[in-house]
C-alpha cells in the first residue's frame, strides 16, 4: 500500500535517483498511475521497468498524456500495439513474445511497449495545442499514482519520462492524500489529469492514436526532447510519404550538401569527430530524394553497433532499412525483394545497411548489382576504413552517387588504399576541422603528455625485434612469408609500447590526485575513461578498482544491451571509470567523459583521433575536457644520447602529440612538457611542426607501421 512507504516531501537528483527511489515505489503499490509528461521515451519503462512489473502483475493500468514528439522506432511499436487491439493474430504474436515481463522490458523494451498496449495496460494520448495563437508545447510533469484502497500520491516537479531526462537536474514535489494539509494538491493534480485526459482542457487538446495519426499530430524527432513547433519546416510528419529531412541543420551541415550537390554528387565531406557527419549524410539522401522523387540508398558502415545507429537514424529520416550482416539472417531475400518492388515502381524509395565486411561479399554485390547508378546512392560511413584491399569491392560501380564520411579519410602510410577511396567517392569536397568545431559544437580540452620510458627489458626486447624486422625487410616485398612473419614482429613490437611496464603506477599517480582534488571540492569523481592495450585492460581493471572507484571494462565482449547500460550508468556517475580496449574507437558516444587517459599508444591517426573525438561531444555541465596521453619517451638518465630503440618509439609517438597539441587550450604548456625528452632524442625541430607537415617529414624516415 502507498501509505507503508516512506516519502519525503522532496525529491532531486542531486541526492536521489528519481525513477528509482520514488518513480520504481510508487509504481509498485499502485493499481492505477494517471500521468502528464511533456515527452515520453519507451527508453524510461526500462529504467522503471521494477515498478512496472508490479504493477501490470497486479492488474493494474498506466494512462499517460505526452506531447506528440515522437521517437520513430517507438511509434512503430506503438501503432503495432495499437492494430493488435483488433487483431487477434498479431496480439497473441505480441503476448507469445514476451517471455518473462522483467527481462522483456530491459531486452525487448519496444516489443514489450506494444504488447502493453495492445493488452490495455498502458494507454498513450497526445496534447496538441487547441490553436496557432498558444502554439506552445505540452510540458507540464505530473502524476497521480492510486492503489487499491484508494489512497493516492501525486508528484509535480521536472522529469520528463526519458532516458535523457533522467541525466538532467531534476526535482519532484510529493503530495499524500492521508494527510489532511496535503490532501487538497493530491485532488486538485488527480482533477486536472482527469480533465486533460478527457479533453476537457481549454488549451490542449487530447487525441489518442488512431485520432492523432489521422490529424498528422505525430512527429518524429531525432534526438529527444525537441521542441514541438507548429509550422516547422525541420519536421517530419506522419503519413507524409518518403523521406524527408528530420532535423535543423548547421549552417555548415547545409554548405556540406551544396558542396557535394556542386560536386556533381560525389566526394568525401571530412568532418571532425561528433559534428553530426551522420545527420548530414541523411540530410543529403533525403534532398535528393525530394528533387529526384526517387532514390536506393546504400550505406555502408564498419561495425553492427553502427549499422544499429544508422538504422535509427535512417528510420527518422523515413527511410526503412534493410540491415544487412551475418546477424541478421534472411537478409538476402528481404533486400532482393525491396530492390524488386523498387525496380517495377511499387516503391519509389528503399534502404540497405550493410557492414564493411558483408558489402564486400559477392552476395551482397550481386544483389545491388541490379539497381541504376543514376538512382543510387552510396553513402561510406569511416570511409577510411573501405581502402582496405579485402573491403575495396564494397565499393559498387551500380552507385553513380557517392557520399564519403570521416574525420581521417587518408589511410595512414597506405597511399594506394587511399588513393583507391578518393578514386571511387571524389575528392573531398567539404572539410570541417577540428579547430573550427571546438568551442561551438565541441568541448574544448587541454591535453597533458606524460612522458614514461621502457624498462631494460622492454628496450632489449624493442631492439631485437627491430633487428629482425630488419632482415626480414629486404625480402618481404616478394615473399608472402617474409611480410606475414613481419607483420607478426610489428605487432608484438607495438605491444611492448602499448604495455610499457611504467604507464600504469603513473595512472594510479594521476588518479590519486584526481580524487584528491574532487575531495577538496567536496565532491567525488566522475566520466573518467582509460585507453588501455589489449591484453592489459584486467590488470588496469584491478588497479583502478584498488582505488575505491567504480569501474567496469568496456571491451568487445560486452554485447549490446549490456554496452547501454554501461553507457547509461556512467553518464549518470554510477560507473566512474570506463576501461576500454579498442570499441570505443569509432561510433560509440560517451559525451559524459570530462577526464580521459591513453594508455594505449597508437601510431594510427585513425585511432587516436577517433579515441579523441569520444570525449569532447558536448554533455550537460562539462565546460572543458582533459587529456592525459602516456608519451613513452628516452629516460632521464639518457642526458647526453638517447639509444636507438628510444628514438625509434618516441618518433612513432610525435605525430599523435602533434595533433592532440595543435587544437588544445594549451598548446604552449603541452610542448613544454616533452621539451626535454624530445631534446635528448635530437628531434626538437618537430616539436613545433603541425600534424600533415610531421606526416610528411615521417615519411622520409626508416619507418615500420605497426598498427
Amino acid at each position: 500500500m502507498l501509505r507503508n512507504l516512506d516519502l519525503k516531501p522532496v525529491y532531486d537528483s542531486d541526492n536521489h535517483d528519481l525513477v528509482r527511489d520514488l518513480q520504481v515505489p510508487l509504481l509498485r503499490e499502485a493499481s492505477d498511475y494517471l500521468r502528464g509528461v511533456g515527452f515520453f521515451t519507451s527508453g524510461w519503462l526500462r529504467l522503471a521497468a521494477e515498478g512496472i512489473v508490479s504493477l501490470v502483475e497486479t492488474g493494474g493500468r498506466a494512462r499517460i498524456v505526452t506531447s506528440p514528439v515522437l521517437d520513430g522506432a517507438d511509434l512503430e511499436a506503438l501503432q503495432s500495439g495499437n492494430l493488435a487491439r483488433d487483431d487477434k493474430a498479431l496480439r497473441e504474436t505480441l503476448r507469445n513474445s514476451i517471455r518473462d515481463l522483467r527481462e522483456s522490458l530491459d531486452s525487448d523494451t519496444r516489443n514489450t511497449l506494444a504488447w502493453m498496449v495492445s493488452d490495455g495496460v498502458l494507454e498513450l494520448r497526445f496534447a496538441v495545442p487547441r490553436s496557432r495563437e498558444s502554439a506552445g508545447m505540452y510540458h507540464d510533469k505530473v502524476a497521480v499514482f492510486t492503489d487499491t484502497a484508494y489512497d493516492s500520491v501525486a508528484i509535480h516537479g521536472s522529469l520528463n519520462d526519458s532516458i535523457q531526462g533522467s541525466l538532467n537536474g531534476e526535482a519532484f514535489s510529493v503530495f499524500k492524500s492521508w494527510e489532511s494539509a496535503q490532501s487538497e494538491y493530491v485532488a486538485a493534480h488527480y482533477r486536472r489529469l482527469e480533465a486533460l485526459w478527457d479533453d476537457r482542457n481549454g488549451q490542449f487538446r487530447v487525441a489518442c492514436m488512431d485520432e492523432a495519426l489521422k490529424a498528422e499530430f505525430i512527429r518524429l524527432r531525432v534526438t529527444q526532447e525537441r521542441p514541438y513547433l507548429w509550422e516547422s519546416s525541420s519536421a517530419v510528419y506522419f503519413g507524409r510519404t518518403g523521406p524527408k529531412c528530420a532535423v535543423s541543420l548547421r549552417d555548415y551541415q547545409s554548405d556540406a550538401i551544396s558542396r557535394w550537390m556542386e560536386a556533381e554528387r560525389r566526394g568525401v565531406l571530412e568532418m571532425a569527430t561528433g559534428t553530426g557527419k551522420t545527420v548530414t549524410a541523411l540530410a543529403a539522401a533525403s534532398t535528393v530524394y525530394e528533387r529526384e522523387g526517387r532514390l536506393a540508398l546504400i550505406v555502408l558502415v564498419p561495425y553492427i553497433h553502427l549499422m544499429e545507429q544508422w538504422a535509427d537514424n535512417c528510420r527518422r529520416f523515413g527511410f526503412s532499412p534493410v540491415l544487412c550482416s551475418g546477424s541478421q539472417q534472411g537478409w538476402q531475400h528481404r533486400l532482393r525483394d525491396q530492390i524488386m518492388d523498387f525496380r517495377i515502381g511499387a516503391k519509389n524509395h528503399l534502404c540497405a545497411i550493410a557492414v564493411h565486411n558483408t558489402g564486400a561479399r559477392a552476395d551482397f554485390r550481386r544483389i545491388v548489382s541490379n539497381l541504376k547508378a543514376e538512382e543510387t546512392l552510396l553513402i561510406g560511413d569511416e570511409v577510411h576504413g573501405l581502402g582496405a584491399p579485402h573491403l575495396r569491392s564494397a565499393l559498387t560501380p551500380s552507385a553513380g552517387m557517392r557520399l564519403g564520411l570521416s574525420a581521417t579519410p587518408r589511410r595512414w602510410f597506405d597511399e594506394e588504399g587511399t588513393a583507391a577511396i578518393f578514386r571511387y567517392f571524389g575528392d573531398t569536397c567539404y572539410r570541417l576541422e577540428l579547430k573550427q568545431a571546438i568551442g561551438t559544437f565541441l568541448t574544448p580540452y587541454e591535453y597533458y603528455p606524460i612522458p614514461v620510458s621502457l624498462d631494460d627489458d622492454e628496450t632489449d626486447r624493442y631492439e631485437t625485434l627491430t633487428r629482425r624486422i630488419i632482415q626480414l625487410r629486404a625480402g618481404a616485398e616478394n615473399d608472402p612469408d617474409a611480410r606475414e612473419q613481419m607483420k607478426r614482429l610489428l605487432i608484438e613490437r607495438s605491444r611492448i609500447v602499448y604495455g610499457a611496464s611504467a604507464k600504469l603506477p603513473e595512472l594510479l599517480r594521476l588518479l590519486g590526485e584526481l580524487i584528491s582534488d574532487h575531495r577538496k571540492q567536496n565532491d567525488s569523481v566522475r566520466g573518467v575513461l582509460v585507453f588501455c592495450a589489449p591484453g592489459k585492460h584486467l590488470e588496469v581493471l584491478r588497479a583502478v578498482a584498488g582505488t575505491g572507484l567504480r569501474c567496469h571494462e568496456f571491451v568487445h565482449t560486452v554485447g549490446p544491451s549490456d554496452r547501454a547500460k554501461l553507457l547509461e550508468q556512467f553518464d549518470a556517475g554510477d560507473i566512474q571509470v570506463l576501461v576500454a580496449v579498442r570499441c570505443l574507437d569509432e561510433g560509440v558516444d560517451v559525451p559524459s567523459t570530462r577526464t580521459a587517459f591513453v594508455m594505449a599508444s597508437s601510431t594510427n591517426p585513425r585511432e587516436f583521433v577517433q579515441r579523441r573525438g569520444r570525449i569532447l561531444r558536448l554533455f550537460p555541465g562539462k565546460s572543458v575536457a582533459s587529456i592525459y596521453d602516456f608519451v613513452v619517451a628516452p629516460p632521464k638518465e639518457a642526458r647526453a644520447c638517447a639509444s636507438d630503440a628510444d628514438i625509434s618509439v618516441l618518433r612513432r609517438e610525435m605525430p599523435r602529440f602533434a595533433e592532440f597539441a595543435d587544437c588544445a587550450k594549451n598548446p604552449f604548456a603541452a610542448r613544454r612538457r616533452l621539451w626535454d625528452v624530445v631534446d635528448r632524442a635530437g628531434m626538437l625541430h618537430l616539436l613545433d611542426m603541425k600534424p600533415w607537415d610531421l606526416y610528411h617529414e615521417l615519411k622520409g624516415w626508416d619507418w615500420n607501421e605497426d598498427e
